[in-house]
């Protein structure tokens, strides 16, 4: 492994290094001391690259034939320019490629779109000019804007595009369009900067963070680090990267060396251009008892999505996206990378996500379709997509993908679970061998509280895409959690808030369930249950938690807030409860 450079292994990492990823503490209460040398590490998710490993100062050598082929198209905004129709582009007068991902509405007014086509094996010396082709014309196509990378290599960007594409000659229009400077640069890119995407703050422990972005190709990108602007403004890179095409730009770098429960400043810079600062708060040392505020919810399907700014409002320590955290319903590569992008450039939503640790898992929408299982098709293709685009410490382990991981701050442990990857694959909910590592995760652990996270719902009450359609599981996990202290469950999915005590297996506890559900999308009817401690059901809502372990009998007071951040519902839980 290179240090300060990309060269992580794209592996899932094995159980004990999961456990070892903490998330995150207090900003209010964060100090700023000076920084330890820290040693970083990039995240790529492919052992497949088309290059070598980029030196520091020149980046990557890239090799003669093209495996991989990026297109970034930008429409103009303006009423009607955008398109329906199919859009082709070649590179020559035989390779063309139809710019289009899957289950997403491409080249619509004021949208920059990214299409990639993989394993091309083409010639780097044929890639001689840009062409654009519109299929039939009858919905006239107005592009703004066409960049190229081969590789990530950028070798073509042009702005400012006065084409017309269409098949009204009468109008001015054509059905091809080669672009007569050829392959140049006259612009950096069609996005309105080389940071296409993030930051976002990833898995944060007491002595490092993971930070997470996309770029538009292949550029250098310098991450410095200060606890203050002079310090910051003044700093050496804490790490050098250079995003790479096969992961689509996106990258995660893994900061170590920071000291606990102190607020770093960090920026990003690329091309010349710094972007930032924004701020981090690393979490308190592992096993300190203490507070901790978090946040979580699920179910952000519509392109405006306000509450993340309500939550922010709230400044809570860690964030957890518990699932259905785009809806591309999709086995596409290209159709996810491109709700991923749509779901990370939501204004409110970004904004928290640079300076608020995050933890994700997922459920249906985001896996593969609704109410998929692990036989789905695409589910490989959904695990490369997710692992691109988050910034978790881990994802599954060495002989088994996907996406569950544990994080523990200060005594505080997050479990979380993949709820689509094994599903009923061998019968069970979660598979032989994330069961296993579930039950090793939480009895191993001394922390205070447990929290369980999934996305979908753990109670035997729940609906018939929920734990409760699998019995044996469902019964099989409170069985395991009568003999665990401390466990509460947290899971989203079903468009509504609930707070319940899931009914205890013999000789255990009932366990506190939390149901945060949608944060950006339409309700559903709450239901009577005895389980039920409180429901919501009137808008958007999400659930903040505040922990304290230090009171002689710690703490969890839950609140449920809706899109204004007025409490609609809250219940305070005792350890003392917890116990079997």
């Amino acid at each position: 492994m290179l240090l300060l450079l990309l060269a992580c292994s794209p592996d899932p990492k094995p159980d004990d290094q999961a456990l070892e990823s903490a998330v995150n503490d207090s900003v209010s209460d964060g100090e700023t001391e000076p920084i330890d040398e820290s040693v970083a590490e990039s995240s790529a998710h492919s052992d497949d690259s088309p290059h070598s490993d980029p030196p520091v100062d020149t980046g990557p050598v890239f090799d003669d034939l093209v495996e991989i082929l990026h297109v970034t198209l930008g429409s103009y905004d303006k009423e009607n320019a955008g398109t329906d129709e199919r859009i082709t582009v070649c590179v020559n007068e035989t390779d063309c490629f139809v710019m289009d991902n899957a289950d997403w509405n491409d080249n619509e007014q004021a949208a920059v779109d990214v299409f990639v086509s993989e394993g091309l094996s083409l010639s780097r010396a044929d890639v001689q000019q840009v062409t654009i082709q519109i299929n039939d014309g009858a919905d006239r196509w107005q592009p703004e804007c066409v960049a190229v990378s081969l590789d990530g290599q950028p070798v073509h960007c042009h702005d400012g595009l006065t084409v017309l594409l269409g098949d009204d000659a009468g109008s001015g229009e054509v059905m091809e369009w080669t672009d007569p400077t050829g392959l140049s640069a006259a612009c950096l890119g069609c996005f309105a900067e080389p940071l296409t995407h993030g930051p976002i703050v990833g898995a944060t422990g007491a002595d490092f963070t993971h930070i997470w972005l996309r770029a538009d190709a292949t550029r250098r990108v310098d991450l410095r680090l200060g606890s203050s602007a002079a310090e910051l403004g003044a700093a050496e890179p804490a790490a050098t990267f250079w995003p790479l095409a096969e992961d689509d730009f996106t990258v995660t770098t893994r900061l170590d060396g920071l000291s606990p429960n102190t607020t770093y400043l960090y920026d990003l810079e690329i091309e010349g251009e710094r972007h930032g600062p924004w701020s981090f708060t690393t979490a308190p040392a592992e096993g300190a008892s203490g507070k901790l505020r978090f946040a979580f919810g699920s179910c952000t399907k519509t392109d405006d999505q306000p509450i993340f700014d309500v939550v922010a409002r709230y400044a809570p320590d860690l964030f957890l996206f518990v699932g259905d955290n785009h809806y591309g319903n999709t086995d596409s590569l290209g159709g996810h990378r491109q709700h991923y992008r749509h779901a990370h450039s939501r204004p409110e939503r970004a904004e928290l996500m640079r300076t608020t640790p995050i933890l994700a898992t997922w459920d249906d929408h985001d896996f593969t379709g609704n109410n998929t299982l692990g036989d789905a098709p695409g589910k490989d293709v959904a695990l490369r997509a997710f692992a691109e685009h988050w910034g978790n410490g881990a994802y599954g382990e060495t002989d088994t993908p996907g996406v569950y991981s544990a994080h523990t701050v200060g005594d505080v442990l997050f479990v979380l679970l993949d709820d689509r990857y094994w599903r009923g694959v061998d019968g069970s909910f979660l598979g032989a061998e994330q069961s296993a590592w579930l039950v090793d995760t939480l009895t191993a652990s001394d922390a205070t509280f447990k929290f369980v996270v999934s996305g979908s719902q753990m109670t035997a009450e729940g609906t018939g895409d929920s734990w409760g359609s699998f019995p044996d599981s469902q019964a099989w996990l409170m069985e395991q959690v009568a003999v665990i202290e401390g466990v509460v469950f947290l899971s989203g999915d079903i468009h509504r808030s609930e707070l319940r005590e899931v009914a205890a297996a013999p000789g255990g506890y009932d366990v506190p369930e939390l149901t945060s559900s949608p944060m950006a999308n339409d309700t559903s009817t709450c239901k009577s249950s005895s389980e039920l401690v409180t429901c919501y059901d009137d808008g958007p809502s999400f659930v903040m938690v505040e922990v304290d372990t230090a009171r002689a009998d710690p703490t969890l007071s839950v609140s449920v807030l809706d899109i204004d951040g007025a409490l609609v519902g809250s219940w305070t839980i005792y350890r003392s409860q917890l116990t079997p």
